[in-house]
């Protein structure tokens, strides 16, 4: 009886007088908000900073608010479509903000090259979709040549990190201080620094979805410019860490996984025999650490002594005193 009489209920549409198809909405209220986005455009590059205030306040509008910022960004990025918004609006309010991001840009640029009425939702989805991917294959790709690990000739792993290049000096006089003033170490600094971050990072992760929504997506964009950029490094270093966890199960994979380090030995044996340079030994081991040990096993013992040769006196003195006892271990930098 109940579900008779809400079917004898006027629909929403008849009770509103409005079209029944929701598409048309969001057409109808995206050119309403394209147009005033390239109002206030129009608006703020016209008129002087108290001009545009005033006007403005006579539309009971906020300088500064999130929604003028948001506006303002839309028709920077879109400055393009301007005279045909109508292009524009089958795509959500949400979806355009997404893509003034500075990562889905380049999409703008795209979407000139379909006609009047060619653009939909789902189309605009599916390249921003394809940019994901893309700049994941990217990102993945750079990764592979970052790395802070290094190997001592005994294969011990430390960490090092590259030069801090800064105009102000600020790492390295904060550094300074903390050393004077309080007495400790380089590496405790870097250490508990690190982790600080890394506990950081970690929370802002769980605080937020994996899979943000478009709206929160533009404040992030328009508010944490720098923290985007940071999460970024993060990511990058904790890639490094799980592919060097990788690199060292391989020894106790299945055959299969183990016919890549086979290859790398047999690279690094070749590099070895053709090396006539202590530079070019040091080159090659440092890039192949995992497999030194192999590769030193399958080479003769005419070619271990040729390359021992080649040696630098200093190296051959610190192997020596290692063998007497006289030093716990030595270990070379890469850079020399």
């Amino acid at each position: 009886m109940q579900a008779l009489e809400k079917s004898n209920q006027p629909s929403y549409a008849a009770c509103f007088g409005v079209d029944p198809n929701p598409t048309a909405h969001i057409e109808t209220s995206t050119l309403k908000y394209l147009h005033m986005s390239y109002l206030l455009w129009e608006y703020k590059n016209s008129y002087g900073k108290r001009e545009y205030r005033a006007l403005l306040d006579s539309y009971a509008w906020d300088k500064g608010s999130n929604e003028e910022k948001r506006a303002l960004k839309i028709a920077e990025n879109f400055q393009e479509f301007a005279t045909c918004p109508q292009h524009l609006a089958p795509i959500p309010v949400t979806v355009l903000l997404k893509l003034a991001r500075e990562k889905y840009k380049p999409i703008i640029n795209q979407l000139q090259d379909y006609p009047i009425g060619g653009l939909t939702c789902e189309l605009v989805l599916e390249l921003i979709e394809e940019r994901k991917a893309l700049l994941k294959t990217q990102k993945q790709e750079q990764q592979k040549q970052i790395s802070i690990w290094r190997r001592t000739p005994k294969g011990d792993r430390y960490c090092q990190f590259p030069p801090q290049w800064e105009e102000d000096h600020q790492t390295g006089v904060l550094t300074q201080e903390l050393i004077d003033g309080y007495g400790l170490l380089p590496q405790q600094i870097l250490r508990e620094a690190i982790a600080d971050y890394h506990a950081k990072i970690k929370s802002q992760e769980k605080e937020q979805p994996q899979e943000e929504t478009a709206e929160s997506e533009v404040v992030e964009s328009s508010m944490l410019p720098q923290l985007e950029t940071s999460l970024t490094e993060s990511e990058k270093a904790i890639e490094v860490n799980s592919r060097l966890k990788q690199n060292e199960q391989t020894s106790t994979s299945n055959p299969k996984e183990r016919q890549p380090v086979e290859e790398e030995v047999l690279m690094l044996v070749e590099k070895l025999k053709s090396a006539t340079s202590y530079h070019q030994i040091r080159s090659a081991i440092y890039r192949h650490l995992s497999v030194k040990d192999e590769a030193w096993k399958q080479l003769s013992p005419e070619e271990q002594l040729r390359i021992e040769r080649l040696l630098p006196q200093e190296l051959l003195a610190l192997k020596i005193a290692r063998q007497s006892g006289l030093i716990i271990d030595y270990y070379e930098l890469e850079t020399g």
